[in-house]
């Protein structure tokens, strides 16, 4: 029996599996309450184990509608009495409602952004099957039969720059061996990861492709109730084009996942939550306004009951979003500001017995052992007001403020026993729990090689190669070992052209046929620096 598992927001996921005798696909229900299913191996065998999924529809204007439906039907005999002057306060309902309009706009907005959206594959086994890195010697259904003997993981992207940047979850990519991007028309292309955050949940892959459309950022600050459009891939739906399209409105911005964002190490603070449907498979994707322009990146979902649509998070498309994309893009690593405490928003009668008025700051419910925070002299119960210049509003923005910072010494203000002081906090630079991708860490699969930049300062023969990719892995079938390409080998030509990065062999790959992609490299030093599998 074959099993394919699909992971979605924030590895909430569910198993397609098929029957030997009816070969008939079923859904199971197997999505966590707690957010985080994603092994296969606690299922029990046996097809009496499926059960049908669920899917309710609902019309995302349905309440809408009604209501503006009945502000204009047929007056009551209230409405015969003298009109009186409404005051400013009171919510004043339209009686026209122009359907067809905002159906058109939705579907104009549909047809504008959907090129710009993509469905991603991932799997976390080698495939080395003909063709799979070249986009035109694969289409979405042959790249389903090569997918079908391997779990895969299924997510949604954005193009952010149209020589092929494209914008997803981290948690879709991040153990991912081989990634493919399929877009709104059909067309399939191999990616590789450029530069990921865990802690922010971004990644950005690179696709060689160019002319590509791309989306556009909203400038405006999201406000609850404005409409928000989600455009996917729910449950791998669009794996063989054409994104979908969910509609609703945003409910509220400022959300937090405290418990998720510690089981999984990320910052999920400052969601805006949406009643736009997002389901498994829409990870990674946009969430539009109106008028076209990406207002968030979808993340996570919460499902309080199996039968329920669940409740849609997106980080924010702010201004620090868009600088770490921008980070990642170039292969920088992003990084973030450790203190060693831990926060919550204090309550009135806590701010005034530290001496303030008002319920603003953070305040410090613990300090770790030997963290910059120790070192500081801060302790439990005083409240941070002020954090290098910028009021502190409550404790998701302190730690938010926190990792934005750079290590170094950053002046805070500090409410202690009714009197303010300034303390310098030494913030050290954050561990991370997973480690992220940049430019010297990008790999690339080929024939069996497992390819990555040179190491810094690395020599072969008492000289330093300047431009090139290191064999880091070869596997023992790979046809490249009788060519004498061992481990530590430098491949510096491929198909006669010079390689210079991941990027470079990718396009290199996706525009040669194979049969004409013969390598130059030089012979391995009999001592190879050590680099990350």
């Amino acid at each position: 029996m074959k099993f394919v598992r699909l992971y979605g927001i924030n590895n909430v996921g569910y198993v397609i599996g098929w029957s030997p005798l009816t070969r008939q696909s079923f859904l199971t229900d197997v999505v966590s309450m707690t957010i985080g299913c994603t092994s296969t191996s606690a299922l029990p065998p046996g097809p009496r184990l499926f059960t049908s999924l669920r899917l309710g529809l609902t019309g995302a204007l349905m309440g809408l509608a009604t209501t503006l439906v009945s502000c204009s039907a047929t007056r009551s005999p209230l409405a015969t009495q003298p009109a009186t002057q409404p005051s400013d306060r009171e919510i004043r309902l339209t009686e026209s409602f122009d359907a067809p309009a905002l159906e058109t706009q939705f579907r104009r907005l549909a047809r504008q952004v959907s090129p710009a959206v993509v469905a991603i594959a991932a799997c976390d086994a080698r495939i080395e099957a003909d063709g799979v890195q070249r986009s035109e010697e694969i289409n979405p259904d042959k790249l389903a039969h090569v997918l079908e003997p391997v779990d895969r993981t299924v997510g949604t992207g954005f193009i952010v720059d149209s020589d092929g940047y494209v914008v997803t979850n981290e948690h879709v990519v991040g153990k991912a061996e081989q990634i493919w991007v399929i877009t709104d028309d059909r067309k399939v292309y191999p990616a590789i990861i450029i530069g990921s955050d865990p802690r922010a949940d971004l990644a950005v892959l690179k696709i060689p492709a160019r002319g590509l459309p791309t989306v556009r950022f909203a400038s405006a600050d999201v406000k609850r109730g404005q409409w928000a459009i989600s455009i996917g891939n729910p449950y791998g739906m669009a794996s063989r084009g054409e994104m979908a399209i969910s509609i609703g409105v945003v409910s509220a911005t400022g959300r937090s996942l405290p418990k998720l964002a510690g089981k999984e190490d990320r910052l999920y603070s400052d969601l805006i939550q949406t009643t736009a449907q997002i389901n498994p498979g829409n990870s990674g994707g946009p969430l539009f306004d109106v008028k076209g322009d990406v207002i968030g990146i979808n993340c996570a979902v919460i499902l309080p009951q199996k039968q329920t649509n669940g409740i849609g998070f997106a980080l924010p498309a702010d201004e620090r979003v868009r600088q770490i994309i921008q980070s990642l893009k170039n292969g920088r690593e992003v990084t973030y500001g450790y203190l060693g405490v831990r926060v919550s928003t204090p309550t009135l009668r806590e701010c005034r017995e530290c001496g303030l008025n008002a319920e603003v700051g953070a305040k410090i419910d613990g300090v770790d052992a030997d963290s910059p925070a120790e070192s500081a002299g801060l302790k439990r119960d005083d409240i941070v007001l002020r954090l290098d210049g910028r009021e502190v509003h409550d404790g998701d923005s302190f730690v938010r403020m926190v990792g934005a910072c750079s290590p170094g010494n950053i002046p805070a203000v500090v409410y202690r026993e009714g009197k303010p002081r300034t303390i310098n906090l030494p913030l050290r630079r954050r561990e991370a729990a997973t480690a992220s991708i940049t430019r010297e860490s990008q790999r690339i699969r080929w024939k069996g090689l497992l390819l990555g930049p040179i190491p810094a300062n690395w020599t072969a023969a008492g000289k330093q190669i300047a431009q090139g990719l290191m064999v880091l892995a070869i596997d023992p079938r790979s046809p490249l070992l009788k060519e004498g390409i061992t481990q530590g080998s430098i491949i510096t030509t491929v198909a006669g052209r010079a390689v210079a990065d991941v990027k470079g062999l990718q396009q290199i790959l996706n525009d040669m046929p194979d049969d004409r992609c013969a390598v130059g490299f030089s012979v391995a030093s009999p001592t190879v620096a050590t680099a990350r599998d």
